[in-house]
């Protein structure tokens, strides 16, 4: 309580960089084991790794407060989603090194590719690439009814992007950031709560920064059973590779479900929001797209969602999703 107090006390005040820095990191360190475990881990990563024979040494890490933006302690909760993807994509990427030097496979060749794929803060699953196509080819099957707002730039126009030129892994990688960035901006929810108090329209802050991460979870997994419709149809090599990379899938179940359950545990906790704000005279209801509270409106997304959820009902989509999970 004591912490939640001083959080708020700096709701109104701008803050200097190092004043911007300590908050971040006492928010994460409150409301996101996962988030911590993240950036703690990144901060102690050596820049050279020994794996049997080989060395590796890599780049520079960009540091978390890289990604917030703005002075004010609204600013800075609103950056954390992105603070907290932006490291989940550092830490997939530079993590399985720590892991393969703690335990290097007896085969591990200087070109083997890795994510290091972190569900919760103690479960990490280093998962192996296989070969893959580009996702840009992706272009030629999905509709334009169906390129909602990530379309561009994940899967076009061509770049170097890892979701398009590491195939699946790329896009199992944005997949984990976009979870993990949701679930930071979901935990925050008591300080929203108490701010409330005295100004219920600031739960439109809250809405606003889970809405467009929810999408997300629609749109990869779109992406992803795509891509595996192509690599079935024309690169059927690829995908039994895929299918034989046994962390791969589980590493794919492990962050959909939990994807997917935290997007049940916000839609539970709106209708007790909407509920709870009925009940005090506060008028709070959904309408068409948007969340209105005291006759604001936030932007839900739920058209594309919608488009989205009706494509993945489709028999083939069902049936690629049951055949990727493991069991």
């Amino acid at each position: 309580m004591l912490f939640l107090a001083s959080v708020i006390s700096l709701q109104a005040q701008h803050l200097n960089e190092s004043q911007q820095i300590r908050l971040m990191n006492d928010l994460i360190k409150a409301y996101s084991p996962e988030g911590q475990q993240i950036v703690t881990s990144l901060s102690k990563l050596p820049r050279k790794f020994k794996i049997n024979q080989a060395t590796i040494t890599t780049g520079g890490i960009t540091k978390p407060e890289r990604w917030l933006s703005g002075k004010t302690a609204e600013d800075i909760r609103s950056s954390l989603s992105t603070v907290i993807h932006e490291s989940s994509h550092s830490f997939t990427s530079y993590y399985g090194y720590q892991m393969l030097t703690q335990n290097p496979p007896e085969d591990y060749q200087f070109e083997d590719d890795y994510s290091a794929f972190l569900i919760s803060a103690e479960n990490i699953i280093l998962v192996k690439h296989t070969e893959v196509f580009n996702s840009n080819e992706l272009k030629k099957d999905i509709p334009k009814d169906l390129r909602t707002f990530r379309y561009s730039p994940y899967i076009s126009p061509k770049s170097n992007l890892g979701s398009q030129k590491q195939g699946i892994y790329g896009l199992l990688d944005e997949f984990n950031a976009y979870y993990q960035g949701n679930l930071m901006s979901y935990n925050l929810y008591p300080i929203y709560q108490k701010l409330a108090t005295e100004n219920p329209n600031i739960y439109q802050e809250y809405i606003q920064n889970m809405s467009s991460d929810r999408l997300a979870f629609y749109e990869f997994k779109y992406f992803m059973l795509a891509y595996l419709r192509r690599a079935k149809t024309e690169y059927p090599a690829i995908y039994r590779a895929f299918l034989d990379n046994t962390p791969l899938r589980e590493a794919y179940k492990q962050i959909h479900n939990g994807y997917q359950e935290l997007l049940n545990a916000h839609d539970n906790r709106l209708s007790e929001l909407m509920e709870t704000l009925n009940s005090q005279g506060i008028e709070s209801y959904l309408e068409d797209e948007y969340f209105y509270v005291e006759n604001r409106g936030v932007g839900m997304n739920t058209g594309e969602i919608l488009v989205l959820k009706t494509e993945l009902l489709k028999p083939e989509y069902i049936s690629l999703h049951n055949e990727f999970l493991i069991n």
